[in-house]
């Protein structure tokens, strides 16, 4: 996956509606949740491998609104 300046960037299909986009995640904390930007679902996104592009995705518990 390519690295720059501490971050992974990737792409990654929403398990949900299918909308595929792009996201970046810190090297140190390997995982991240984004939301769709087609459907709003909150999406936890975590780098396959460090010379892959794409991320493994699944859907993340709601976050709390307040």
């Amino acid at each position: 996956m390519p690295m720059h300046d501490g971050f992974y960037y990737g792409t990654y299909r929403c398990p949900v509606c299918g909308h595929r986009d792009a996201a970046e995640v810190s090297s140190e904390d390997m995982n991240r949740v984004v939301e769709c930007s087609y459907c709003y679902t909150a999406l936890e996104v975590t780098p396959r491998s460090n010379d892959s592009g794409r991320f493994a995705v699944q859907v993340a518990e709601a976050p709390v609104r307040g």
